[in-house]
């Protein structure tokens, strides 16, 4: 067997509201139900788990004193939670009330990196304020062309909320990330070492493949949506059961496998 690195789960789009009834335009349920077996079932997996990735959309439009809400439901997970913004989030106060940071230590925009286990994993802002659409500023792309470095030998993982490659759905990718493909160009000088680049957003699994970069999405903690190529206009799966992924990387390879919560 390879050596093993590290296992982290990949969780998105919780979409939790201080009205524990709130049931938003989409669908008649609220995602508090949901949010609550998936922890339990993370809490339970049968093996070790270094940390979990929250790629955004942790609540849906709060006002700032609402991400209590989050922080009471959210910290019941056992393992670390590594949180990065989504397009309903507000960036300052989910650094202020879910992280605890003091006004000196909030990160504008939230772009950030650690290491763990010798892997770097690098956490980018990809959020517009009032808008779905994602951007990296010029500044941010900078920033992670300094960041992540050909010459560095640890494996990388990149993680963001948009998706950075175009799925050909159309009435989705209205909301893409917007100068994805600066960012993709970026991560090809990086290539040889990049594991994998995560997100959320899209409320469902897809895979995309360019230029031999990978770029994996998560269904939602709340409901899903089901997309093919030339899709003009939104559906949502009628399984509307919560899942994440489960990512291992060892020396050698990068696995990422589904996990779904029967309600």
């Amino acid at each position: 067997m390879a050596e093993h690195l590290l296992t982290f789960v990949h969780l998105s789009d919780t979409h939790l509201h201080i009205d524990p009834e709130y049931t938003g335009d989409f669908v008649t349920f609220s995602s508090r139900p949901s949010v609550a077996a998936l922890i339990d079932h993370i809490n339970a997996l049968p093996f070790p788990i270094d940390f979990v990735l929250h790629t955004g959309d942790i609540m849906t439009d709060p006002q700032p004193d609402h991400y209590t809400a989050a922080r009471d439901l959210l910290q019941a997970i056992r393992f670390p939670v590594y949180y990065l913004p989504g397009n309903h989030d507000r960036v300052e106060p989910l650094q202020r009330m879910m992280l605890n940071r003091a006004p000196a230590d909030i990160l504008l925009p939230m772009d950030y990196q650690f290491e763990v286990n010798g892997v770097q994993i690098v956490c980018l802002d990809s959020v517009q304020p009032d808008t779905a659409i994602g951007k990296l500023e010029l500044s941010q792309l900078q920033w992670l062309s300094e960041a992540a470095t050909p010459d560095d030998p640890r494996p990388l993982v990149v993680a963001l909320h948009h998706h950075p490659i175009p799925l050909e759905s159309p009435w989705l990718d209205s909301i893409a990330l917007v100068n994805g493909l600066e960012l993709h160009r970026i991560l090809l000088n990086v290539r040889h070492r990049l594991r994998g680049v995560f997100y959320g957003h899209i409320h469902e699994n897809v895979i995309t493949v360019r230029d031999g970069i990978s770029y994996y999405s998560t269904l939602s903690a709340w409901f899903q949506t089901r997309t093919w190529y030339g899709q003009a206009e939104p559906f949502n799966d009628p399984s509307h059961d919560p899942g994440f992924n489960v990512v291992t990387l060892t020396a050698r390879d990068t696995f990422v496998r589904q996990f779904r919560v029967r309600l």
